[in-house]
């Protein structure tokens, strides 16, 4: 079936897209390994602030219970033996003994079981997020890289304080709907995707995109007519063709490949 990306569709979309498996350990074992591949990158991207942080995953072979990454370790050293795994109640049942975090897993847990089609979330305090964050507005759609989260992503502009618990995932969830991403005021991004590998790469775009913007507004003296914005119907269309799971699961797979290359493979 095509995709409808011209990338994609080449003679080698095979390469490019996330296998399909028929042994649920096997799925496991390969999700472990993008879900500490996704931690790697953020960590080389500077992402890592003090505990801040989390990654989470639905474990395939009991889909009630979850894997997030462990507190206390830096992103960039991660590996798949660091990451625990959580039940419902937020008890870990296996995986590393290493401590995670409670509230965070509480407001990720909440968000699976509003969006059960998606696999995975990605939270982190980036830099440039945080700060572009505290306008409380949307970005603009300033390149065609931005368009792969045209209309898909939300904000959450008004931060109350430090989640600790169930009702802050219920009000993030109802904030993000049905997008992908979400902006949180004075807070940092969350993604989610059907993999790994697609939330991860959304918060790398995203985090690209509030650079882009804070660079743009300071040399255009926040003059809205020195910007050529694309038009929004421009953006549709450019979302329609090169967005999707397929699309940004293959995104990030150049990362993937340059982690494990970088590392020698040490974090599987």
């Amino acid at each position: 079936m095509p995709s409808g990306n011209p990338v994609l569709d080449s003679a080698t979309r095979k390469s490019l897209k996330a296998p399909v498996f028929n042994n649920l350990y096997e799925k496991r074992a390969w999700m472990l390994e993008h879900m500490a591949g996704v931690l790697r990158i953020f960590g080389r991207k500077g992402y890592n602030e003090g505990c801040a942080g989390h990654v989470t995953i639905v474990d395939p072979v009991d889909p009630t219970s979850y894997w997030i990454n462990p507190v206390g370790v830096h992103f960039s050293m991660i590996t798949v033996r660091d990451l625990v795994h959580v039940n419902a109640k937020g008890e870990a049942i296996g995986g590393s003994e290493a401590p995670f975090s409670l509230p965070g897993f509480k407001i990720h847990s909440q968000m699976h079981k509003a969006r059960p089609e998606i696999s995975s979330i990605c939270h982190a305090h980036t830099f440039y997020a945080r700060t572009f964050s505290v306008f409380g507005k949307k970005l603009e759609m300033m390149s065609q890289d931005s368009c792969l989260v045209h209309n898909n992503y939300a904000l959450m502009a008004d931060y109350s304080g430090v989640g600790l618990d169930e009702v802050e995932g219920d009000k993030v969830s109802k904030a993000l709907g049905d997008k992908m991403a979400i902006l949180l005021q004075n807070h940092g991004l969350m993604t989610v995707g059907k993999t790994v590998d697609e939330a991860g790469y959304l918060l790398i775009l995203l985090e690209n995109m509030c650079k882009a913007q804070l660079l743009a507004d300071a040399a255009a003296g926040n003059s809205a007519a020195l910007k050529h914005i694309i038009p929004d119907n421009v953006a549709k269309s450019a979302f329609d063709v090169i967005s999707g799971p397929d699309s940004l699961y293959a995104a990030l797979q150049p990362d993937y490949e340059l982690e494990v290359y970088l590392s020698k493979g040490d974090f599987l």
